[in-house]
């Protein structure tokens, strides 16, 4: 399953979810609670109706209630499935490779390492590096404050003794690993099996 079909999934079962918790939801409040257009959840809700997941019932007052059919509850229900399974996987496969990074860390002395970026692989990095001598000194952010528990700084350069940098970044990897490779030669950058780069 490609990236674009994770998010139409993700994004049905916030959608069912959500008229299954209410059924008196307005689309527009639907649209603030995802975090995307009023027209993207129009878009949504149509498919979700046209196939006989969602019906639509008007009330006074042209509002309307919006109620999950049977077969809505069943691709619910399958959905819900699918994100449980996907995340187990991603964990899974996500701790086995920080598990390898941070035995790199440790076997080339990279003591003190910084993470490039907020993601869900800082959490699992994090507690990764538990009970190893591998200190995670912070999270690169713009922000002051703390991220999962750790430090968020500006730059390397405001942090002392930086053995290595582990690229973090699952949204834009291959702009983010130039962008370290330039602003950062100096410094080892450490990548994830799962990061796929388009560089050679």
């Amino acid at each position: 399953m490609n990236n674009n079909e994770l998010k139409k999934d993700d994004m049905t079962l916030n959608l069912l979810s959500a008229v299954d918790a209410d059924s008196k939801i307005t689309q527009r409040s639907l649209a603030a609670e995802l975090g995307i257009a009023l027209g993207l959840t129009n878009a949504y809700f149509k498919k979700c109706v046209d196939k006989g997941l969602v019906k639509i019932q008007q009330i006074p007052k042209n509002r309307y209630s919006y109620y999950l059919t049977k077969k809505g509850f069943t691709e619910k229900a399958r959905l819900s499935a699918e994100y449980l399974k996907y995340s187990f996987n991603f964990f899974r496969e996500t701790k086995s490779e920080c598990e390898k990074i941070i035995k790199i860390c440790s076997d080339n002395n990279y003591l003190s390492i910084v993470l490039s970026d907020k993601s869900e692989f800082v959490e699992i990095l994090i507690l990764s590096a538990i009970d190893t001598k591998v200190n995670i000194v912070g999270v690169i952010g713009n922000e002051a404050g703390k991220y999962c528990g750790k430090k968020i700084i500006k730059s390397v350069r405001d942090s002392s003794q930086v053995d290595a940098i582990v690229m973090t970044n699952l949204i834009n990897p291959d702009t983010r690993y130039k962008f370290l490779k330039k602003k950062y030669n100096k410094h080892n950058i450490l990548l994830a099996k799962f990061i796929n780069l388009g560089r050679k």
